[in-house]
């Protein structure tokens, strides 16, 4: 009987872990052309070949340029899915499609520098003095409750710079009370810049929405006619009503907060650091707590939170947003297979000392580091 034929190419390795990672499809020059994350490395690579190979037309080019395979192990999903986007991002594979761009992002901008500012959506943060709200994952969301707040705190929607002409007339804006035309002086410019400091609480801020929402509704109660007034108030309220269904798209998909995550390293006994600072991920780092400098460097881990807290900037960078994504989605989904710390409530020294003692008890019950499928935090 004929030996059995392995449809998988001399050039994928014999020994392929068949534990979680991270691997690369490179080209004849080494260069990375596909990445991917599996919680099995060997049967998710081998899968490429049976089966008649991919499906996809894209993937089924890419191995007809691919010359090897890289691999690097992780202790959990979360490590991999870190190691993947980093890799992506770092060397924007031709055949990845899922990754490279997940780190664009949309703003809403608020030029404080100009006497009468606007609302824009922008890709990018970029003037000094501007307010920004965001990152949001897409467009549609924050331009359609953008022009809801519009219309509810009757803001100027036209371009260009204003200078108050009280001889000049409205536009049909002010005509149906979509506008307070400060274009002609009806508002002066205090009164202007408040107005438009609470149509962006309520763009944040359910609980800013609501106390206005209660203000038109006790101003419509005190009307005693149901004249033009009144219809303007009950459609503002319907306005409001209408911007809470955004109200979930337009909450921060990451967190704010600063954290130290500790995972299981690929290798038994060692720990994967992922510091947090006000919802950035910084680089992760691997410690063995068997060896005698492994507090310092937990330490030293901690002050580097610290000090990219006070370098952070007041709008999330978009460009950190993948990972922070990542990290704030595994935290929704119980925090799988690893501690979170939080660092508003406790210091480096604190966690020192819980993980000394985690340390002990796992080294007693098991060989290796796993908390288990539940989420675990650690508060002081």
């Amino acid at each position: 009987m004929a030996a059995r034929i392995s449809p998988v190419p001399d050039w994928v390795p014999g020994d392929l872990p068949g534990s979680p990672g991270v691997y690369q499809f490179v080209d004849a020059l080494g260069n990375p052309i596909y990445i991917g994350k599996s919680v099995n490395l060997r049967r998710r690579v081998r899968s490429y070949f049976y089966g008649g190979g991919p499906k996809d037309a894209r993937l089924r080019d890419m191995l007809r340029l691919a010359r090897g395979v890289t691999v690097s192990g992780a202790g959990t999903d979360l490590e991999a899915c870190l190691e993947e986007a980093a890799g992506i991002a770092l060397h924007r594979p031709a055949f990845n499609r899922v990754g490279k761009n997940r780190s664009r992002g949309w703003y809403v901008e608020l030029d404080w520098s100009v006497p009468f500012p606007r609302f824009r959506i922008v890709r990018r943060t970029r003037r000094a003095r501007a307010q920004y709200i965001g990152p949001f994952r897409g467009r549609r969301v924050p331009e359609d409750a953008v022009k809801l707040v519009e219309k509810i705190y009757r803001l100027r929607t036209c371009p260009g710079s204003i200078r108050p002409d009280p001889d000049g007339s409205p536009c049909l804006q002010h005509g149906i009370d979509q506008c307070s035309a400060p274009c002609v002086g009806l508002i002066g410019l205090d009164a202007y810049r408040r107005q438009i400091a609470r149509a962006a609480r309520s763009l944040v801020d359910a609980a800013a929405a609501d106390d206005d929402m209660r203000l038109l509704r006790t101003r419509l109660a005190e009307l005693r006619t149901d004249g033009w007034a009144s219809i303007s108030l009950r459609r503002r309220l319907e306005w409001f009503e209408e911007l809470e269904s955004y109200r979930h798209g337009l909450q921060r998909p990451t967190m704010d907060d600063s954290r130290l995550i500790v995972l299981p390293a690929a290798t038994p006994g060692r720990r994967v650091l992922v510091p947090v600072a006000r919802g950035r991920v910084l680089d992760r780092t691997t410690i063995d707590p068997s060896q005698p400098d492994w507090a310092d460097r937990l330490e030293n881990v901690c002050y580097q939170v610290r000090l990219e807290e006070l370098r952070a900037e007041s709008a999330f960078p978009v460009a950190e947003l993948t990972l922070a994504l990542i990290v704030a989605a595994w935290v929704r989904d119980g925090a799988r297979d690893g501690l979170m710390f939080d660092l508003e409530r406790m210091s480096a020294r604190d966690i020192v000392e819980a993980l000394a003692v985690v340390h002990q008890t796992d080294r007693a019950l098991r060989p290796s580091f796993r908390v288990g499928r539940q989420r675990v935090e650690v508060t002081g």
